[in-house]
């Protein structure tokens, strides 16, 4: 940490210093690559005829690296879920989905960032990858600036330009500097035109003492002349310097720190593929068997030569020159004469005067060579960890059993390796949140999360809209108030469901929270492998069988009491997760309640005694019954006896009043000359009388008769309809007789009967 009483020379040349340090610290790692480069992209073929490292590179990257990485944002204690964080998992889960795969132009994607880091890794022992913020701004005024669009991207470093801090471990890392080649357009605008004046713009064969690079990595510029700055992230200080060695008067710029990342520096941890509890230091994975790989291409140099010397060469008499040259000239099945035939015949035949070339031997020896050849690769997959079965190659002698545990331990060798490049790619998605939370405004989550929380805005009006509605109701006459509440109803529900629902304020608030986020979400990804779709479909087949056969195995256990169904669910959850089917699922096993015990069969009981019990019950209800029909007989002959009596009673006081109101009548019409007429009148009138009592007798006694029929059954009578009608008839008779009434005689005069 810089001395904060130092004058600005003295804290500039201690920047120029580290930096110095930091190269020559990763002078050997820097030499290595190049040379580990050189030899990938087929630039040493002389030196090279066996390219090794290609061939591993190119099995390696695919086994660690072949499939973009899902993003799996999920609530860390899922103990009481919370709706807020709930909805802040599934707003950074569609954040971060959008972010890997945006589809604008002009950006690098998330995909090629990742294959980048691991081919640096695996070729010069480190990649590394940037995460930066981009936003288009407009300038509204001199006060007002509006942001009409923002992102958070990746931008893979070369492997040669970014330097590091001593520091034994990771988090102990002091400082990150990135060095970058700007046009002067771009320095202008990065340090104003002052600053950038005095900055050196070089071309491709201007190579200076003080720029350590070499014409090869010049050319590689361009015609376009270009000043080398390091932008240094200084963790101790929370700030970024732009410094360079041209320019050693003051620092470029210094700004605050622009991202607020909890580990301040805008990249993950590196990807190394050599794990050194001690160190930092970056190895590349070719130093391991580079004496092997020498040994390959020394061998496959004398395969070649030697393949080369392998003919059909050998040495003749001189006397048997025209011989010679005519049989080497002669057609099939042609025999030509001997010149020397005494010579031949001397020295019976070819195979005395002609030395071939020992081809024998020499083919022995090809043989052995290639056999070496074959061994030193073996030295190298065992070094590397790299099977015949990763590699796609097997052997027709070899048991299924022995190729399965070569790929089995061959497989366990990477396991290491793809664990890194996963916990890569979650570290970069976890800043890309971060970044996203501190930077993005409330509008960009909405657009790119298509999520409907309550924004701000629609928040401050529901409130407006509730609060209106308070002060309306406290000051208007309940009249008017009914009418304004029916009108504008709808309205208010509304506003009470923007305020029930999650706001994005609170979503973000707790995204923003570095502590909240760590502790309430658990960032993670899925595989950054893409498996074989056989051995995929094979693995969801053996874990549904596996799933069947314990469901079916273990009920019974449980419905006995035998096996605690906690720990049956528990099973099953670590079979879930080893398989990762996924939170929703993992969420309905966790809610699964014990299955209700089974009804336990009961053995026949002894109904003798219930049987015996329900006899005498039956016998005695069947003493009751009797004994109510009996009381029920007795008062129904009371009732019908008594209803008799009555009618008769009835009947006759009716005939008594019936002749006094008759004999009335005849005194009042005895004077007059029409008695003879009223007195037929009275008689007919008589006669309809009579009529009607003894109808209505015959009814009173068909009544009675019905209701002795009937009394078989009934419990009791207390009041009969048929009694109560007859009773009625009677009052209404005697109201009829008891009423004064009006007789109109033949000669148009009335008479009137009290």
């Amino acid at each position: 940490m810089i001395d904060p009483t130092k004058d600005d020379e003295t804290e500039i040349s201690y920047w120029l210093n580290e930096i110095e340090q930091a190269k020559k610290r990763d002078e050997n790692f820097r030499k290595t690559g190049n040379k580990v480069l050189d030899i990938y992209s087929a630039k040493e073929t002389g030196r090279v005829p066996f390219n090794i490292l290609y061939s591993n590179t190119d099995t390696l990257l695919p086994a660690l690296y072949s499939s973009i990485p899902r993003p799996a944002v999920s609530q860390r204690f899922k103990d009481d879920v919370d709706p807020i964080i709930e909805a802040a998992a599934m707003a950074s889960n569609r954040m971060l989905e959008y972010l890997l795969d945006t589809g604008r132009d002009g950006y690098e994607t998330f995909d090629e960032g990742m294959r980048n880091a691991t081919l640096d890794a695996l070729l010069p022992g480190r990649g590394v990858t940037r995460i930066k913020y981009d936003a288009e701004i407009s300038e509204n005024g001199d006060d007002y600036a509006t942001k009409d669009s923002e992102l958070v991207c990746v931008d893979s470093i070369v492997w040669d330009r970014v330097l590091f801090g001593y520091a034994k471990k990771w988090s102990q890392i002091p400082w990150v500097a990135f060095e970058e080649h700007i046009d002067k357009d771009e320095a202008v605008r990065l340090f104003g035109k002052e600053k950038a004046g005095k900055l050196q713009f070089l071309k491709n064969d201007d190579v200076t003492d003080d720029d350590k690079k070499s014409k090869t990595e010049q050319e590689k510029q361009g015609g376009e002349k270009t000043a080398c700055i390091y932008q240094i992230w200084d963790r101790d200080e929370k700030v970024v310097r732009y410094i360079s060695m041209q320019y050693k008067d003051d620092f470029l710029k210094v700004e605050d720190d622009p991202l607020g990342l909890t580990g301040f520096f805008p990249i993950p941890k590196p990807i190394l593929f050599l794990e050194q509890s001690h160190c930092l230091d970056a190895v590349a994975p070719y130093s391991f068997y580079e004496n092997q790989a020498k040994e390959i291409n020394t061998l496959t140099t004398r395969i070649t030569r030697l393949a080369t010397a392998i003919k059909a060469k050998g040495i003749y008499d001189a006397e048997l020159g025209s011989d010679i040259e005519n049989l080497m000239s002669g057609d099939d099945n042609e025999f030509i004469p001997a010149d020397k035939s005494s010579t031949l015949s001397a020295d019976k035949g070819f195979q005395n005067a002609i030395w071939f070339l020992p081809i024998a031997e020499m083919v022995g020896v090809l043989n052995n060579l290639y056999a070496a050849r074959e061994q030193c690769k073996q030295v190298i997959y065992e070094v590397t960890g790299i099977s015949d079965i990763i590699r796609g190659a097997t052997v027709a002698s070899e048991t299924a059993t022995a190729q399965g545990l070569k790929s089995q331990w061959g497989t366990m060798r990477l396991k290491r390796m793809q664990g890194e490049v996963q916990r890569y790619a979650r570290d970069m998605l976890r800043i890309m949140l971060e970044i996203a939370a501190t930077k993005f405004s409330e509008e960009t989550w909405v657009q790119m999360t298509g999520l409907k929380y309550a924004t701000e805005g629609q928040v401050m009006m529901a409130q407006q809209v509730i609060a209106m509605a308070k002060q309306v109701k406290m000051s208007m006459p309940p009249e008017q108030l009914q009418l304004l509440h029916q009108q504008y109803e709808q309205q208010l529900q509304q506003a009470q469901q923007v305020l029930q629902q999650v706001k994005w304020s609170d979503v973000i608030n707790l995204l923003k929270n570095d502590m909240q986020r760590c502790y309430k979400i658990d960032i993670e990804t899925n595989s950054t492998v893409l498996p074989e779709a056989i051995e995929d479909q094979k693995n969801i087949a053996d874990v549904m069988t596996a799933l069947g056969q314990y469901l079916q195995g273990v009920t019974p256990l449980i419905q006995s009491g035998a096996f605690p169904f906690e720990a049956a669910k528990a099973m099953m959850m670590s079979i879930v997760k080893r398989y990762q089917f996924g939170d929703k699922i993992e969420q309905y096993i966790d809610e699964m309640k014990p299955p209700a015990p089974p009804e336990q069969p009961q053995a026949p009981p002894d109904n003798t005694l219930q049987i015996k019990q329900l006899d005498l019950q039956a016998k005695q209800q069947e003493l009751q019954v009797k004994a109510q029909l009996d009381q029920a007989k007795i008062e129904t002959d009371r009732i019908i006896a008594q209803g008799k009596a009555q009618t008769e009673m009835h009947i006759e006081q009716a005939k008594a009043e019936a002749g006094i109101e008759f004999e009335k009548w005849k005194l009042q019409v005895e004077t007059d000359n029409a008695f003879k007429l009223a007195q037929f009148e009275a008689m007919e009138r008589e006669k309809q009388w009579r009529a009607d009592i003894d109808a209505r007798i015959l009814l009173a006694q068909m009544s009675i008769s019905e209701l002795a029929q009937a009394e078989t059954g009934q419990e009791e009578v207390q009041d009969n309809t048929e009694l109560q009608g007859l009773k009625d008839s009677m009052d209404s008779l005697m109201n009829y007789l008891n009423s004064p009434r009006q007789i109109t005689l033949p000669d148009g005069r009335t008479v009137t009967l009290q």
